[in-house]
């Protein structure tokens, strides 16, 4: 069974979640600058799609769906978690991160949007439903299911599965930069080479705040009532 919808958590709440995030990435960052935490080295061979049918086929699906800005954010997902899942030495699986990843943002894709409910889980009983009919096991719906649904849960998705995690980060690279000093630059420019960011951080943050504005108790309208969207326009991008 998936996690269930908490809706919009409460400002005080949402705000310390922000704040105990932004302060354990900054001891992570002091860890690295002073040697107490090393990193792997990584290549680009990290950021290839797996070749299976059921990676293949949820692109397909994205691509069906997304405008290109939008699948690019979620391909670029993928990139920036593969590369913190090499640099950390995560075991995990590669083809659910990947679906998980690719199909995040389903449930703000037209398709989707209006349903009920935060979007984040809009989504993720999207891509369970996907999943089923490619004959995916219940095990590893739930495991994508719930890595989708807690891409944007602050404080929670880090604490998931491995891929719930990813999903988070690799997401919150490419929206707000969370990580992006972990990424080495040759990295940074084959991911945006990939898959360009087609003016991301003005078309991206007008869909977050339709979501909050057609569903105030949703997830996202919480991160949208702290200032979410300006801190996206923000990001250390150039576009």
């Amino acid at each position: 069974m998936l996690v269930p919808d908490p809706g919009r958590t409460a400002t005080p709440l949402l705000l310390s979640r922000f704040i105990r995030m932004d302060m354990a990435l900054a001891w992570r960052s002091f860890r690295r600058r002073v040697g107490m935490l090393k990193l792997a080295d990584v290549s680009v061979g990290v950021l290839d799609i797996p070749d299976t049918q059921l990676a293949k086929a949820a692109y397909e699906l994205a691509r069906e769906v997304s405008p290109d800005f939008l699948l690019f954010h979620a391909a670029r997902s993928w990139g920036f978690g593969a590369i913190f899942a090499a640099r950390d030495q995560l075991k995990f699986d590669r083809e659910a991160f990947f679906v998980a990843a690719i199909l995040h943002d389903l449930g703000v894709a037209s398709t989707h949007a209006e349903a009920d409910g935060s979007f984040e889980w809009v989504g993720a009983r999207a891509a369970m439903k996907f999943c089923g009919g490619h004959h995916v096991t219940p095990e590893r719906q739930k495991l994508i299911g719930d890595a989708i649904a807690l891409h944007a849960s602050v404080g929670i998705a880090s604490g998931h599965s491995p891929e719930a995690s990813l999903v988070h980060f690799g997401a919150g690279c490419d929206v707000v930069g969370l990580r992006i000093d972990e990424v080495p630059p040759e990295m940074l420019q084959a991911v945006l080479e990939r898959w360009p960011r087609e003016e991301f951080k003005k078309r991206f943050p007008p869909l977050l705040v339709a979501q909050a504005e057609k569903k105030p108790q949703s997830h996202i309208a919480g991160h949208v009532g702290l200032g979410f969207a300006k801190r996206v326009a923000a990001a250390p991008f150039s576009e």
